[in-house]
C-alpha cells in the first residue's frame, strides 16, 4: 500500500520531485538506498511489482522476517561503494522499485520447489525479456536472486 500511495502522490504532483525521485545509483545520497524500493518509474511499474509481491506473500507464505531480510539485502546492494556499481542503468538512471526485494524472495522460494529448473527458466526468461525491453538493472536482479537462494539454502531446516 505504501508503494502505491507514494506513486499515486508522485503522479499527481503532491510529493516534491527531488526527494522522491532519487534511487539506487553511484553517488546517490545515503537515504536513497533506504527508499529506492518504494519509488517506481510509473504506476504500471508499481502495480506490477505490488502484484508480484502479493502473489509471493500469499502463495508461498512469506513472513514479515523474510520481507525485512529481502529489504535489507536490496538496500545493501553494491551500488556506489568504491565508485563502482552492478546496478546503475545506462546514462546514470537510478534504480527504483521493489524488484530487488522480489528477486530475493523468489530466490528463497526457488529452493523450496520441486521444479527448480522450470522456475529458474521462467524467472530468467522474464528478466531477459525485461532487459531487452530496456530500463532493467540486470545486476541487481541477479545479485538479489542469488543472495535469496543462497541464504534460503543456508537456513533451511533439514
Amino acid at each position: 500500500m505504501i508503494v502505491l500511495a507514494v506513486q499515486a502522490l508522485r503522479s499527481i504532483g503532491l510529493l516534491p520531485g527531488g526527494v522522491w525521485v532519487s534511487g539506487l545509483a553511484v553517488g546517490a545520497p545515503w537515504w536513497a538506498r533506504l527508499i529506492h524500493p518504494f519509488i517506481h518509474a510509473g504506476m504500471g511499474h508499481a502495480l506490477l511489482n505490488v502484484y508480484v509481491l502479493w502473489q509471493l506473500v500469499f502463495f508461498f507464505h512469506i513472513r514479515l522476517r523474510h520481507l525485512f531480510f529481502a529489504y535489507v539485502v536490496a538496500c545493501l546492494c553494491p551500488a556506489g561503494w568504491a565508485g563502482w556499481s552492478i546496478v546503475t542503468l545506462p546514462a546514470g538512471i537510478p534504480v527504483v522499485g521493489l524488484s530487488g526485494i522480489l528477486y530475493v524472495l523468489m530466490g528463497g522460494v526457488m529452493t523450496r520447489l520441486e521444479r527448480k529448473a522450470r522456475f529458474n527458466a521462467v524467472i530468467m526468461g522474464w528478466t531477459a525479456f525485461a532487459t531487452v525491453m530496456g530500463g532493467v538493472a540486470v545486476g541487481l536482479h541477479l545479485y538479489a536472486y542469488v543472495v535469496g537462494a543462497l541464504s534460503a539454502m543456508l537456513v533451511r531446516r533439514r
